[in-house]
């Protein structure tokens, strides 16, 4: 008779739960195999989030199912009830679209099951799939998802043909009740020009609990002004603009958007449409300005990805976003193009004053050229602005790099910081600046960058040069 504290699911779920939380799936095993009383909850925390179904497989198909070039054995009915019973209990399921599973083993799979849902409490799918295996998608399409991500990458066929198998997966999507949606696929351009039509549909059916949206295809003005109605919505990666219908109201948009991404220069107009909110001028967008100031007043983490040039006119939007906690901005620096970051100094003080609370700001890799007309001068606008900043990647001049530390290190503004920062926390990222520092300069700049940031725990760029240097922070 089992102990009466193992009758106590509540307490079995936490060791269980802590079992899997520490990646020990041999305890779970033995647990299951203590007595009956604990095997199905052992089991079903064990199979709960799975990295692919290759173990499922394994553990329920007859053995050579996954070996290549052999005739797949018949599975018994009792072989196909204890897939059924495994697969019931998995709740996250990561696929690779190399994960071992063929097309054969899906058909197999599928006909054992009559057409059904193979894990049918799946709550969290993320799938990279093939052109083999995406016809298959009904398998694991669970009505219990609130998270799906799909990738799918096929060039192998013609444009009309990878069309005709992406568009009835992502027709046929249940969104509704989604809280977080990624989709993503790399096809032939003239098949993915058809998918504008098929991404906004399946965009106009997700539900008020969508929290999280990530979707790399252009989308209908229909489909983005019902994204900026949605109440929940946290986090966006868009590559459209802001709709150019004359119902598009700023008034009610994006009510707790928090991290917005964006990709594409066409994009970059949200940032102008916000900042005209902000400001209270009518849009271009609609006739009627608002007193709702929108993502300015909620949104705490931006990144751009459309490769232009960051100067003070490209920043301005970016300032009046001030509750902003993480910055990301995209570097277009090539080696023919020379240097495309164009702030200076002083607009390097203003973004840290404007911008207080940034605690990771990005402003693009320092590259090779080192023409930029920032100067170790930023670093200490931001070092004495931003008090939460613990990750910086910024352009600066390597030009006279010890004597300009040394002189910044000794700026009466970073006096109050030494009290402030009594742990080393603090990531610089140095990238491709182009310096190589003397064993004699070793010392001293590493004490110059310590003065600007006392909690300097790291420099690091794109050289071991810089890893080692890194090392030796220690010494100073």
């Amino acid at each position: 008779m089992p102990h009466p504290l193992i009758e106590i699911s509540e307490l079995t779920q936490v060791i269980a739960d802590h079992c899997l939380l520490l990646g020990d799936e041999r305890s779970l095993v033995s647990l299951a195999c203590t007595c009956r009383a604990l095997e199905e909850q052992a089991l079903s925390t064990l199979w709960s989030e799975q990295s692919s179904l290759v173990t499922l497989i394994k553990s329920t198909l007859p053995p050579g199912t996954l070996s290549p070039y052999k005739p797949l054995p018949q599975p018994t009915n009792a072989e196909l009830e204890r897939l059924r019973r495994y697969a019931s209990w998995m709740r996250r399921l990561v696929l690779d679209w190399d994960s071992g599973i063929t097309e054969d083993v899906f058909d197999l799979v599928s006909l054992g099951l009559s057409g059904g849902i193979l894990c049918p409490g799946l709550r969290e799918l993320h799938w990279e799939a093939d052109s083999y295996t995406l016809p298959f998608y009904q398998l694991l399409l669970s009505p219990k998802l609130t998270t799906l991500s799909l990738i799918y990458s096929s060039f192998r066929g013609p444009p009309e043909e990878e069309f005709s198998k992406i568009q009835p997966v992502i027709m046929g999507l249940d969104t509704s009740s989604l809280k977080d949606l990624y989709l993503q696929w790399c096809i032939p351009e003239e098949a993915n020009r058809q998918m504008e039509p098929v991404a906004s549909s399946v965009v106009l059916r997700c539900g008020p609990a969508l929290e999280k949206l990530a979707i790399f295809s252009p989308l209908s003005d229909a489909a983005v002004l019902h994204i900026m109605q949605l109440p929940n919505l946290v986090t966006w990666f868009t590559m459209n603009g802001p709709p150019r219908t004359p119902d598009s109201s700023p008034s009610d948009i994006f009510p707790q958007l928090d991290h917005l991404s964006l990709a594409g220069e066409g994009s970059l107009e949200w940032l102008t449409l916000f900042a005209r909110t902000a400001r209270g001028i009518p849009s271009t967008h609609n006739s009627h300005s608002s007193p709702n100031r929108g993502p300015v007043q909620t949104l705490g983490g931006l990144a751009t990805f459309p490769r232009v040039p960051v100067d003070a006119a490209f920043m301005s939007p970016i300032m009046l976003f001030r509750e902003l906690i993480f910055l990301r901005l995209s570097s277009a620096c090539s080696i023919m193009g020379g240097c495309t970051f164009r702030l200076t100094d002083d607009d390097v003080a203003e973004i840290a004053a404007a911008l207080p609370r940034l605690g990771d700001a990005l402003f693009g890799t320092v590259c090779s050229a080192n023409s930029c007309r920032t100067t170790v001068a930023s670093l200490v606008s931001l070092s004495t602005r931003c008090r939460d900043l613990e990750r910086l990647e910024i352009h600066f001049s390597t030009k006279n790099l010890r004597h300009n530390l040394e002189s910044a290190s000794t700026d009466p503004r970073l006096d109050s910081l030494t009290s402030l920062r009594m742990r080393d926390t603090f990531h610089l990222s140095i990238s491709d600046a182009p310096y190589t520092i003397s064993e004699d300069d070793v010392v001293p700049v590493l004490k110059g960058f310590r003065g600007v940031f006392p909690s300097l725990a790291q420099i690091d760029g794109n050289s071991t040069y810089w890893e080692g240097l890194s090392l030796r922070l220690r010494e100073v």
